[in-house]
């Protein structure tokens, strides 16, 4: 939004909220095709007030009483910058809402796929660490009965240094199975909306969500294969073929009509490749069944053990730092390729650290998360992988817990890891954090990889 010309309302305008606060106007923040957000001054505290447009509150006639619904009901989670209370103003033919101020912090997802110099640069990891946080609160949403109707770039920000995501725009929000006011987003929109069979509801927008993590992992659009590149003209009764009535993944395993185009797709066959095949698996099921039955579709749930497998197990090509993640196997050592899938020197990987399923690359900064354990809660880091500061190629695990470990060598020898202190990663040790152990994988050299 960009709102340097003068607004709906007036700086220093008062105004009450329906709870009986009484607030003033601060500085125009933005404006849209919507409304306008100001600053606003409320019980000694900033916040941001979204202002309709007169004749946008006239034409969405369930406006605002999902909004009232949404102030009620409150957030789904903390990621969701909801709703807090109406405000209206005596004369006035709109009204609006009060809501938390975005932080500076936060940046739009889109700038993940934006041109150099403003693209935003993510490791894999953190990547699919923003989907998680998508996954885990949409899945709270849709568990209350709602449906968000309209998933897309313009409705998410992310702050790149924590991973975190703030989910906005929330007065879209409806009753699953509602009538909708919206269609939603071009390129985002299920199939069946895009030929206009059925409005918004809550499997639309597990099909809105599978794209939004398409595009956060490969800054691609899951359906833009060969046909999209022959397309010689981009306009609606294109992008109908394309994304309503005709449309093929990119990497559907029984159909390459609409596959990648060598020197073209390189960059996106070799991060597919890359990822774990319970990964590719729902994606070929989202984009595959998901396309013409919504009850195929991936949920929530699915996608966060699939993508976990990501944040914990990516590691980076020491030539090219092109990354890759391992296949765990708890049964033998990890499953990694030989060679890079991006520069083709041979692949040199960290040890690594299998708990029951969860497989651990032991690269230095990476931190074990404590559900990992079953000792504490998911979030809470339980270690952290160090490099030795005099010897940077010793890397060890530090203790991050209250509990002390025992650490078992390869020879037998064994000795206690306190609480703060550090194990040393080393090929064949095993590791008992109290309710179950980790072993140590031999770390592959260049080559030895499955």
């Amino acid at each position: 939004m960009s709102g340097s010309e003068a607004g709906l309302l007036r700086p220093g305008q008062g105004f009450a909220t329906t709870s009986g606060r009484q607030g003033r106007v601060g500085a125009l923040l933005g404006a849209g095709g919507q409304g306008e957000v100001y600053s606003v001054g409320l019980d000694g505290q900033t916040f941001a007030l979204k202002w309709y447009h007169p004749h946008y509150a006239e034409l969405d006639t369930t406006l605002r009483s999902r909004l009232d619904r949404a102030v009620r009901r409150g957030a789904p989670t903390e990621d969701f910058l909801w709703p807090l209370d109406l405000v209206d103003i005596p004369g006035s033919r709109s009204f609006g809402y009060v809501m938390l101020l975005r932080t500076d912090d936060y940046v739009s997802i889109r700038d993940l796929i934006a041109p150099p110099p403003k693209r935003l640069e993510l490791s894999l990891a953190r990547r699919a660490t923003i989907c998680q946080q998508l996954a885990r609160s949409f899945l709270q949403l849709h568990a209350n009965g709602f449906c968000y109707q309209d998933v897309n770039f313009g409705n998410i920000f992310l702050d790149p240094k924590r991973g975190r995501v703030l989910i906005c725009d929330n007065d879209n929000v409806n009753i699953d199975g509602a009538e909708a006011s919206i269609y939603g987003t071009r390129k985002f929109m299920a199939p069946e909306v895009v030929r206009r069979e059925t409005l918004p509801n809550s499997r639309t927008d597990l099909f809105s969500m599978s794209v939004l993590f398409f595009y956060t992992l490969f800054g691609w659009h899951p359906l833009d294969g060969r046909r999209e590149a022959e397309t010689k003209l981009m306009n609606a009764a294109a992008e109908m073929r394309l994304y309503g009535e005709q449309p093929l993944f990119l990497f559907d395993p029984h159909d390459d009509a609409n596959g990648p185009v060598p020197g073209l797709h390189d960059a996106l066959v070799a991060r597919w490749n890359s990822l774990p095949t319970r990964l590719r698996t729902l994606f070929e099921r989202a984009f595959g069944q998901g396309l013409s039955d919504p009850a195929a579709r991936v949920l929530e749930t699915e996608w966060r053990g699939a993508l976990r497998i990501v944040e914990e197990a990516s590691f980076a090509c020491p030539e090219c730092g092109f990354e890759h993640v391992a296949e765990p196997n708890p049964a033998g050592p990890p499953g990694v390729h030989e060679r890079c899938l991006a520069c083709t020197e041979p692949l040199a990987t960290p040890a690594f650290l299998q708990v029951r399923d969860r497989l651990l690359a032991m690269t230095v900064g990476a931190t074990m998360d404590g559900e990992v354990l079953e000792r504490t809660l998911s979030g809470v880091a339980a270690g952290r992988v160090e490099a030795h500061p005099q010897h940077p190629d010793r890397i060890g695990l530090r203790n991050l817990t209250g509990d002390a470990w025992r650490a078992i060598l390869a020879d037998g020898a064994s000795y206690t890891v306190p609480p703060g202190q550090v194990v040393r990663v080393l090929p064949g040790a095993t590791i008992d954090f109290g309710r179950n152990q980790g072993r140590i994988s031999q770390r592959l050299a260049a080559g030895e990889g499955t």
